[in-house]
């Protein structure tokens, strides 16, 4: 059996196709489509849905007839927060804001004790656009017109079906900011204050849920069998997770990149009110939950390597220099912000100090900081963390790995998929058609030396002490 994923990334989208029986896959890219505005960078979900079609085409092009006869599922992921408005004939109605375009709504959002990066912002300037408030995108646009509300996949998948029910899946919904994750159901007096009527939520799913099959058109038009399911696949973070085979309760997810994810996986959501900085949603396999918090890790080693003037300097020539420097970093300790904050604080520098040494004192403290969100992830969840799984291009470093094995609760494996969140689309589309869970894909256990866990748990003790002088 072949299995498609389709993952509609920030700035890529990419088509996998998966052989469940060879374990071999092909990718095709295209650029995810951004309209820049005096807003923002908006998303329009038509361009995004030509560039699906697009590159599924491509994929199955370079396909035998053989191979297409085997062709059994449709997994589809993307971005999380981005949401379509949509008229009577199930046609949408404009561009919204982007996932990480927080100017618009984040205001009203945060008043309200919400994510800015949630879909409730963007849909709360979707309305104050419609209803005339300001002008800009949908300023001339009639908000009797918008019947239901969806998300970027949802609209997506459903285009592709031509099912007309453009359904959220359950992880989707969990970073909309008005959806009970306990109870699994919308929170209508939440929606009702981004402006729109309640009237307009869609159907809810589960995740893992197919939403139909293939167009006739297109399944005539690729030469792919009929009755070919579609499957919500959820949240493409948590793909990702899934598809390296992040699994069971008390596994922590590392999806290592501009913003440094870390995701811990558990049977049954904590009692009680959470803190503000943890998110929590459904899990993509219909059965469990997780709790979320960040770092800005790949923006901050972007920028302190420019400072330092080590832009050129390969990852082999980063590994060796850093590996050459002492732990502890000769006391120099580096203390970033947390979650969107790219703030960062650099103490206990000595005079000697060269570039190298302070991308250790980065390292250590990120790695530092990382800690400190996983034992905080514990503490509210009452969970154990059992394992640490790590994906992205970051973890792949030696340096990464050799800093970040010393300072963890528990064993750290790299992953070196490098199409994590597709392969998760295929992956749950697989598990959807078959009733039981994908195979879990290989990783690669990083020991750390014992010899040198004393000096690890010294330069975590002097973080602490930093980021408590930092925050006091």
């Amino acid at each position: 059996m072949i299995f498609l994923g389709v993952d509609i990334g920030t700035t890529r989208t990419k088509v996998l196709l998966y052989d469940a029986e060879t374990g071999e896959r092909r990718v095709v890219a295209r650029p995810t489509p951004v309209t820049t505005s005096a807003d923002g960078d908006l998303r329009d979900a038509d361009e995004t849905l030509a560039a699906v079609v697009d590159g599924m085409g491509e994929a199955v092009s370079a396909l035998s007839s053989a191979e297409r006869a085997r062709i059994t599922g449709i997994g589809v992921t993307s971005l999380s927060e981005e949401m379509v408005l949509l008229d009577a004939a199930g046609a949408s109605l404009g561009p919204m804001p982007t996932w990480y375009n927080q100017s618009l709504g984040g205001e009203a959002a945060a008043a309200a004790g919400l994510d800015p990066s949630f879909s409730w912002a963007k849909l709360h300037w979707a309305f104050e656009r419609m209803s005339g408030v300001a002008s800009g995108p949908f300023a001339d646009a009639d908000p009797a017109e918008v019947i239901t509300v969806t998300t970027l996949n949802g609209y997506v998948a459903d285009r592709l079906a031509g099912a007309g029910r453009f359904a959220v899946d359950h992880s989707h919904a969990s970073r909309t900011g008005f959806f009970d994750v306990r109870a699994a159901q919308w929170q209508p007096e939440v929606f009702r204050r981004t402006g729109w009527s309640e009237s307009l939520l869609p159907d809810l799913v589960p995740t893992a849920t197919s939403i139909g099959v293939l167009a006739s058109g297109l399944a005539e038009e690729w030469g792919l069998p009929e009755s070919l399911p579609i499957t919500l696949a959820g949240h493409d973070h948590f793909c990702g997770a899934y598809g390296i085979g992040v699994r069971g309760d008390g596994e922590l997810y590392v999806s290592a990149g501009t913003s440094e994810a870390h995701c811990l996986i558990v049977d049954r959501m904590p009692d009680g009110p959470l803190p503000a900085d943890v998110g929590v949603g459904r899990f993509v396999d219909g059965t469990r939950f997780y709790l979320h918090r960040q770092l800005p890790s790949g923006h901050l080693y972007r920028h302190w390597r420019q400072l330092l003037g080590l832009e050129q300097e390969t990852a082999a020539q980063e590994a060796t220099a850093v590996a050459a420097r002492p732990i502890g970093s000769d006391g120099a300790v580096l203390v970033p912000g947390f979650g969107t904050d790219t703030r960062s604080w650099l103490l206990g520098v000595p005079a000697d100090a060269d570039e190298h040494t302070i991308l250790r004192a980065l390292f250590e403290g990120l790695a530092s900081a990382a800690l400190h969100v996983d034992r905080a992830l514990t503490g509210v969840s009452g969970a154990e963390v059992t394992a640490v799984l790590a994906a992205g291009v970051p973890c792949q470093s030696p340096a990464w790995q050799q800093v970040r094995a010393h300072l963890t609760d528990a064993p750290l494996s790299i992953s070196h998929e490098a199409e994590a969140p597709a392969l998760g689309a295929a992956l749950i589309a697989q598990s959807a058609v078959s009733g039981t869970p994908a195979p879990v894909q290989p990783s690669t256990l990083v020991d750390p030396d014992p010899a040198l866990l004393p000096a690890y748990r010294s330069v975590y003790d002097r973080f602490e002490r930093a980021l408590a002088a930092v925050a006091g």
